[in-house]
């Protein structure tokens, strides 16, 4: 496909902006930083090749991060693998060596975090994922689930109500 200066100018501005977001929520699913960098880039070229079908009066967020959303179920597809989320890893967080003792709590904490986001129904915990590890505004996660920004809010509200009261049973 023969793109203009343009098509090239705008896909690179959206891609700077999405980017971070779009390698968070892969890197939430995959747990590995290798795989997730190889993904992003092929969610990316994706797009490019795709971005003539993009209908610029929806939010590009959630026409990005549809193609990443299918293309990391593509992947466990092919794969069969277990995902699961090291929030540790995914906020760059290296373990302090002068302190086993917090190298340890932050351990059981993020054991405690993926038990509970475990529990929690897919709907509930796409939006958990979306709003606090993508870092998604819910403008962006209503236009990414179909729904109004308000009722966005009060469900991702009530997903991270059950979150904490899992987190405080696993405390327990």
């Amino acid at each position: 496909m023969l793109w203009s200066v343009k098509d090239l100018s705008q896909f690179q501005k959206y891609y700077e902006e999405y980017m971070p977001k779009i390698f968070r929520y892969v890197y939430s699913k995959v747990s590995d930083r290798e795989l997730a960098e190889d993904l992003v880039s092929e969610i990316s070229l994706k797009a490019l090749e795709h971005f003539d079908s993009y209908d610029e009066t929806k939010p590009f967020g959630g026409w990005f991060y549809g193609i990443a959303r299918n293309h990391v179920i593509d992947h466990y597809k092919k794969y069969k693998k277990s995902q699961h989320t090291s929030l540790s890893e995914l906020e760059n967080v290296l373990p302090d060596k002068s302190n086993p003792a917090a190298d340890a709590e932050r351990a059981i904490a993020d054991e405690r975090l993926k038990a509970a986001l475990g529990k929690l129904h897919d709907d509930k915990k796409e939006l958990v994922t979306l709003r606090y590890l993508a870092e998604y505004s819910y403008k962006e996660i209503g236009a990414i689930v179909g729904k109004e920004e308000n009722a966005v809010k009060v469900a991702t509200h009530r997903a991270v109500g059950e979150l904490k009261k899992m987190l405080h049973y696993y405390a327990e």
